[in-house]
Parts: C-alpha cells; structure tokens; sequence
C-alpha cells in the first residue's frame, strides 16, 4: 500500500506541475510513468523474493504428506491462498497422525503394564504380538527368544491375513543366522532395513520366515538384559578366548556369537529378539517405525531378564524346599516371639501335626525338657535366643497332640538376619526313640548278664542239695509208721521242692538259652499244640477259646517248640486272669506298619499274633514291670513265665507289647519275623520289646 501511495502523490505533483508550467509537461508526463513502472517492477521482485522465502521455510518444515509446488509463480491468482490451503491441510493430516500416535502411545502405555506384571511366557508373547500387530498395525511379527538349555533361538511368527491370523513355531540354530540379523544380534544394535533385496531376512532351512510376504522392508531390534555387556570373554574358560576371537592386546573381540556353546554362556547379555516388516501395508517402514519396536523391545527385555531372574530364584527356592523337605531330620523355625514359621516334612511327622497346624503353634507347646511338657527351666530354644553360642546335642521331648512325646536330640542356633540382628532360632533335632529303645533293651540285657552270672552261681549249689532233700523226703513218705498230718506235710514239702526245681528249671533257660532250631512251621499246628498243653485249666474254668489265622501268613519260618512255648505262656496266663466263664483269642495276621514304634526290617515281613482277653486289664504300673523277673500278681506265680516268653521272643529278633486299660482287658501282641534273620551269631537278639 505505501508504494501505491507513494506513486499517487509522485504523478499527482507531476500533473500539477505540467498544469502550472505547460511547457514541462513533455518530459513530466514520461517521467510519472517512468516512476509507476519502477514502482511496479519493485512491488513484483519483492512479491517473488517473499514467495521464494515461503517456499523455502515450508520445504524445510512440511511433514510427511506435504507436497508442494516447486515452480509456483504469479500466475494471476492468490498463490498466498494456495499455500495456505495446503498447510491446513497438512496440518489436518499431522493432527490425524498425532491422534493416532497418541492412541499407540495409550496401547503402549497398557501393553506396557501387561508386559511388565507378565511372569507367563505365553501372556508376555501375546501381550507383545497384541500391540504389534493390533495396535500399531504391523501385519507380520516375529519374537524370537534365546534358549539356553537348548543352544538354540525360537521364533515365534503371527502373520495377519485378510481370512485369518496365522501363528507358528519355528526353531533355528546359530547356523541358521546370517546378514543383518545376525549383525543384530551379535551387536546389539537395532537396524532398519529400507532394501530387503540388498539385506534379506533369514530363512529357516530353506523357507522364509514369513512365508510369502509381500515386505519391502523390515526392523530387527535385539532384546538385551539391561547391562549389556559382554563379559564372558573376561573369563580364560570362554570359547571365543579359546578360538582366537579375543584380541588380549586391545581387549576388543573381532567377532561374536562364534559359537553354538556362547548361546548357553550365562554372561550372554542378549535374550532374543523382535521383528517386525511391511509385508501386506501400504507404507514403508520409518525411524518412526523403529523407534516404536525400540521402545516394546526395552520393555520386553526387562520383563524377560525379570522373568528370568524370576525363575532362577523360583528353582533355587524350589531346590531349597525340596532339600528341607527331603532331610530325615526335623527343622523348624521360629521367630522371636517363639512363633512357628517354618517346620519340614519330618518335624511335620515327627509332631503329628499338619502344616497348618504345626504354623499356628508356639515353640514351648512343641518342644519341652521333660516328657511333662511343662518344663521348669524354661525353653530350651530360647535359651539360644539369649547367647551367642549354639547349643548342640541337647536331649528334649517333642510333644505329641494326642498327650504323648517322642524323646529328641537337637542343635539349636540364631537366626540371623541381613541387618546382623537375631530374629528367631532355627531348630534342628532328630528321633531318639529308636536309641532308647536300644538303651532299654541293653538295660534289660544287662539284667540277663547278672541274672545269668547269678543262677550260674548258685543253680547248682542249690539243685544239688535239693535234690537231696527231695530225695529224703520221699525215703521218709514210704514209711509205713506215718500219720495222715505227717504224710500231708511230706506232700506239701515235696510239692515246694517241685516248684522250686521249677524256678531253677527256668532260671536255666533265661541263663543258658539253647540255640534256635529255624524250620518252617505251620501256625496253626502250633497254635493247636498250645491250646491242647493248657486245655485242662481252659476247660476246668469253663473259658470259652477262639482262633483265627490269615490264610497269607500260615507258614513261617521259627523256632516252633519255642513259639509253642511262648503261646503256652500267654493262653495260660490268659485263661487264668479272667473269671469262670471269660473269653480269650489267638489271632494272627500279617503287619501292616500299623504300628509306628515297631519298624521292619528292609525286605523283611512281620506277622502278629494277638492273645486276648476279657478280664480286669493290667494297671499301668504294672505293664513297666511284667517282663520283669520274679514279678507277678498271680497266687503261686514264680514271675518267671512271661520274663522267659519275652527272652524267646527277642531272640527271634521280635517283640512283645502289652496292651491294657484296667476293667477293659489284655491283649499281649507279638512281633516276629516271617523268615529267619540273617544275621550271623548262634543266638540272634532281636530288638527290645515295646513297652
């Protein structure tokens, strides 16, 4: 507007002038228009500049999709408009895309989260092809994972048709790699590929790995741990030091991934690998394109070096679980407030309780000083908690639910935190029941030692001026001049004498047992046979008798006389210890680990035999004493029968429990070996009885 201004007022004075001054008028007038045409050519060279700077600028600002004429001139009409129009539209396009980027970087966002909390494979694997393929619209897909245990890659490919989507597995070794992908891997860089002719993908013995892809171009971004490093070549062990790919000088390798051995190394920082092409779209892949796959292969890594590291630690946990499962010895944990927070397998069983159970338990209920388990000194294991040093081979009571306990040797020590503080003890401690079991049967072969050594003392100097008497006594019953009273005394001092020789008789037999005759026998001859010995005080108490013998265990291999005399022992004691008219059985049945103080050999079977009755039952201060010698309740007893069945029964390598309640009767049950025992010795001791 200035310049046409400007021009006015110039040619208005020019007028002006040639009015006045008419004479001027002939070089006026030519001079006005010399002006206006100046003016003219001035206002268009700037027009051009200005149209010039334009072009320029937008050239060097225009986004994808911005064409522009080159060779825009005045052309008559508004190219100012032109321009303008085709910015807004650019822009409208730009707008476009940013929404469309925003709503990846929203998918991104989520699939992120889902790829970050994934400790599943095949969720994290679908996680990733959802985005990929879904939600930024890349119609073929590859993740590629690095199996270690395998020395091989595993590529998982989806490939999206019009009908359907397409997903399969191949494998491929480090043979199979070559090109770019092999270059991405062994680097760890990313690289997009613009040429798939000059830089082709990969093929899988002979078939591509997208089959029949219409691509053009593709990215392959390695996924890697987050440190990245390759360190293994700083160990001398390692292949590629091995195989001259380690410069020692500059430190530097010439080549990666030589091997099919550096796919198992475990400093390997590279975990596989995501590949995406152009195959089936309608545009080239950009940096733009690869950003994005940089970006989901960052969040892959890390969940898949998490995933990783996830399950090593679940392996290790797993390997440490099955160790504290697998220990024969108890182990427990608690914490300072005596809480129990961990307990294995065996202090699970050795307790009787179950997991839950054994959990929700303070450690005083569980382990205590006495068999009471009210001990007066306090806790053992807190004792721990309150020095420094451990304590070892300390004898305790593990407490049973059902009022009962089980004798244990344990170490118990701190449990020390990483802060260097104690927060519990650990509780280590094993079975002592077998060990003092063992113990009471030496004490009770000791008791034999000395009873031996006794009735070898004194047996002969006793029998022998016995036998005199009894001798004597009967010269004196065969005189005529005696008396009724006189011949009732005689019978009762020879009746003495008799029971007399009788202890002695079985005095010799605990003392000096015979060796065992092993043959096999039938049970139910034996059984027979004992019954017909005591059948006159069966019948004259008027005792009603069964039997019952499984017909798997009818043959065993025993000393029978010996058995016989052990069943002799126990019916006879039976009959008499019930009243006029009372019950009593023999039954015998295989073992069936029924009983858990009583342990087979391994590859040795047991049977039972059961004597019971339906009498007054044994008071519990009794049954610590029946196989005592010379203890018993019953008129006339010697105390010797059930002291010599038991002395039988251990050498056979069995056992004898009793088991009563007062007015609920008896049951004295056997355990003896099917076969003979083979260990070596004329008289084989077996194990002691329970009690």
């Amino acid at each position: 507007m200035h310049d046409y201004l400007l021009m006015a007022i110039i040619y208005t004075v020019f007028l002006v002038s040639a009015v006045l001054w008419p004479p001027s008028a002939w070089f006026l007038i030519p001079a006005g228009l010399a002006v206006v045409a100046l003016v003219g050519w001035r206002r268009r060279r700037l027009r051009g500049k200005r149209i010039e700077n334009i072009q320029k600028r937008l050239s060097n600002l225009k986004s994808e999709g911005l064409f522009l004429d080159e060779n825009i001139g005045d052309t008559g009409d508004d190219v100012f408009y032109r321009m303008i129009i085709t910015l807004l539209t650019d822009l409208e396009r730009t707008l476009f895309k940013l929404v469309e980027k925003n709503i990846q970087l929203l998918s991104l966002k989520e699939i992120g989260r889902s790829i970050i909390s994934s400790l599943d494979e095949k969720k994290l694997v679908d996680s990733v092809f959802d985005y990929l393929v879904h939600g930024v619209g890349y119609k073929e897909a590859a993740f590629i994972i690095l199996r270690r245990k395998k020395q091989c890659f595993q590529a998982i490919v989806t490939i999206e048709r019009v009908t359907k989507l397409v997903r399969r597995v191949v494998n491929f070794g480090l043979e199979d790699l070559d090109g770019v992908v092999r270059n991405s891997l062994a680097t760890g860089k990313a690289f997009l590929i613009k040429d798939v002719r000059m830089h082709p993908l990969i093929d899988v013995e002979g078939e591509m790995l997208f089959p029949g892809s219409t691509m053009e171009s593709y990215i392959c971004v390695p996924l890697m741990k987050s440190s990245g490093d390759w360190k293994c070549c700083e160990n001398d062990s390692c292949i590629l030091r091995q195989t001259g790919n380690f410069d020692k000088a500059s430190g530097e390798l010439t080549s990666l991934l030589t091997r099919t051995e550096c796919l198992s190394c475990p400093d390997l920082p590279l975990l596989g690998a995501l590949i995406v092409t152009d195959g089936y779209r309608a545009t080239s892949l950009t940096n733009i394109d690869q950003v994005t796959v940089e970006t989901v292969g960052s969040l892959v890594g890390s969940n898949m070096e998490n995933w990783m590291l996830y399950q090593e630690l679940r392996q290790e946990e797993r390997f440490r679980e099955k160790v504290f499962e697998g220990m024969m010895h108890g182990l427990i944990v608690a914490d300072m407030e005596g809480n129990v927070t961990f307990a294995n397998r065996s202090a699970r069983e050795m307790s009787g309780l179950d997991e839950q159970e054994i959990l929700s338990r303070h450690i005083d209920e569980l382990i205590s000083d006495d068999d009471s388990g009210k001990g007066r000194n306090g806790s053992p294991v807190f004792m721990a908690l309150g020095t420094k040093d451990p304590i070892a081979f300390h004898e305790a009571y593990l407490m049973h639910p059902e009022d009962s306990c089980m004798p244990v040797r344990m170490n118990v020590s701190r449990l020390i935190g990483d802060d260097n503080e104690t927060q519990g003890a650990i509780v280590l401690f094993s079975d002592l029941s077998e060990i003092k079991r063992m113990e009471e049967a030496i004490r009770h072969l000791d008791n034999l030692a000395v009873l031996g050594r006794f009735t070898s003392a004194i047996a002969h100097e006793i029998r022998n001026p016995l036998t005199g008497i009894a001798a004597g006594i009967q010269y004196l019953d065969r005189s005529s001049e005696l008396n009724e009273e006189q011949k009732e005394n005689i019978s009762h001092i020879l009746g003495e004498v008799a029971r007399l020789n009788r202890i002695i008789t079985d005095l010799f037999k605990v003392a000096k047992p015979r060796d065992l005759l092993y043959q096999e026998s039938d049970l139910a001859m034996i059984v027979e046979k004992s019954y017909k010995s005591v059948s006159d005080v069966i019948e004259s108490r008027k005792v009603k008798f069964s039997s019952s013998i499984a017909p798997d265990i009818s043959k065993v291999v025993v000393d029978p006389d010996q058995i016989t005399q052990v069943l002799i022992n126990l019916i006879k004691n039976a009959a008499e210890a019930v009243d006029e008219g009372g019950k009593v059985s023999v039954k015998v049945n295989p073992f069936d680990d029924s009983d858990p103080e009583v342990r087979r050999q391994r590859g040795k079977d047991l049977f039972i035999i059961d004597v019971a009755d339906d009498g007054p039952g044994i008071d519990g201060r009794d049954k610590q004493k029946i196989f005592l010698p010379f203890f018993s309740r019953k008129k006339g007893g010697t105390g010797l029968g059930l002291f010599v069945t038991h002395s039988i029964i251990q050498h056979h390598q069995g056992c004898i429990k009793v088991i009563s309640e007062p007015g609920d009767g008896t049951i004295f049950r056997v355990y003896l070996p099917v076969t003979r025992p083979v260990q070596g010795g004329k008289v084989e001791t077996g194990s002691a009885s329970g009690r």
